[in-house]
C-alpha cells in the first residue's frame, strides 16, 4: 500500500525524560489517516534521506531555487491546512504493531521520495514524500522533539545527518589500527560521493603523541568548511573518538575518492588511512 500525504502532524511519546518514540500522522488525499511510531534511529534514517534532497535544492541556480521555494510554500499552506489531530489517547496507548522497525528509501528519482517501511507486524507500507513537503515535515519533527524539552536529541540526530561514518580508528604503535567499523545499507551509500580519511594528532596523558582517525562518506570535499565541521561533530558521535573532545589536537582530511560510482572496501579505507597517519607525522617532523 502506497500512503501520500496530504497533511501531518507529529507528537513525541516518552517514558519520564527518555525518548522512545516519535508519532508521526498522516492524512492521505481521501483523507484516510494513517498512525506510525518512528525510533531515533528510523528517524535519523528518515532524516538523512530528507536532508540529502534539501541539499540538492540548495545547489540550484538562483532563478530555480526561487521557483523551488515559491512552489514550496503553496504546498507547505495546503499540508497547514490537512493537520490531523493526534488524541493524546493515540500516545498513551501506542500501538506496537504500528512502530517501524526498519526504513529503506527506495526510490530517490524524480520529485518523489519513496520509502519503504517494515512494521513491527511484519507488514511493510510504502511512504511517498513530494520534494516540495520535506520541510513541513522536517519542521514538524523537530518541533516536535524540542517541544518534549529534547533539543539535545534533536541537535545530536541533525548533526548527523551530512555524513556516513564507516570506521573509526586508533593507530597503535606497531602499525596495527584497533578499529570499529558500521555497516551502512547501499541507499544511504548512494547520498554521498566522497570518502574522507582524517587523522587526529593528540597528546595522551602522559604527553605522549597518539593517533586516531576515521572515514566517512560525505559531500563534502577535505580543506571545505563543511568537512572541517564534520571532523569536530564526529568526536561527539563516536565511541572511540570521544577521549579527545576537547583535547587540543591537528587534525589531516584527505579525499580518497570523489566518485559516487566507485565503493571502497574496508581493506582501501583502512590502508588509506594508515598512508595518512604515515603522512601527518612526517609533516610534524619536518615542520
Amino acid at each position: 500500500m502506497t500512503i501520500s500525504i496530504k497533511g501531518i502532524n507529529t507528537g513525541v511519546i516518552r517514558q519520564k525524560n527518555e525518548f522512545v518514540a516519535l508519532a508521526l500522522k498522516i492524512k492521505e488525499p481521501r483523507n484516510k489517516e494513517s498512525l506510525f511510531f518512528l525510533s531515533p534511529l528510523g528517524l535519523r534514517d528518515l532524516l538523512i534521506a530528507l536532508e540529502s534532497r534539501l541539499y540538492t535544492k540548495h545547489q540550484l541556480s538562483e532563478d530555480a531555487r526561487l521557483q523551488y521555494e515559491k512552489e514550496r510554500d503553496k504546498a507547505s499552506k495546503k499540508m497547514h491546512e490537512n493537520i490531523p489531530l493526534i488524541q493524546e489517547d493515540e500516545l498513551r496507548n501506542a500501538d506496537i504493531n504500528f512502530r517501524i522497525n526498519s526504513l529503506m528509501l527506495v526510490n530517490n528519482k524524480g520529485e518523489n521520495l519513496t520509502f519503504s517501511l517494515t512494521l513491527h507486524d511484519g507488514k511493510t507500507h510504502e511512504l511517498r514524500v513530494n520534494e516540495l513537503q520535506i520541510q513541513v515535515l522536517v519542521h514538524a519533527i523537530i518541533h516536535a522533539i524540542n517541544n518534549a524539552g529534547m533539543r539535545e536529541l534533536a541537535l545530536r540526530i541533525t548533526s548527523l545527518l551530512d555524513f556516513l561514518p564507516l570506521y573509526d580508528v586508533d593507530c597503535q604503535q606497531n602499525d596495527n589500527l584497533e578499529y570499529d567499523s558500521y555497516t551502512q545499507p547501499e541507499w544511504k551509500h548512494n547520498l554521498f560521493n566522497h570518502y574522507l580519511a582524517i587523522i587526529y594528532r593528540y597528546k595522551d596523558e602522559k604527553g605522549k603523541v597518539q593517533f586516531c582517525g576515521s572515514v566517512v562518506k560525505t559531500r563534502a570535499l577535505s580543506g571545505s568548511k563543511e568537512a572541517e565541521a564534520i571532523t569536530r561533530r564526529l568526536l561527539d558521535f563516536s565511541p572511540r573518538l570521544k577521549k579527545i573532545a576537547g583535547v587540543p589536537c591537528q587534525v589531516f582530511v584527505r579525499t580518497l575518492t570523489s566518485d559516487k560510482a566507485q565503493k571502497l572496501t574496508q581493506d582501501q579505507c583502512l590502508r588509506a588511512l594508515h598512508h595518512l597517519r604515515v603522512q601527518s607525522a612526517q609533516k610534524v617532523q619536518n615542520a
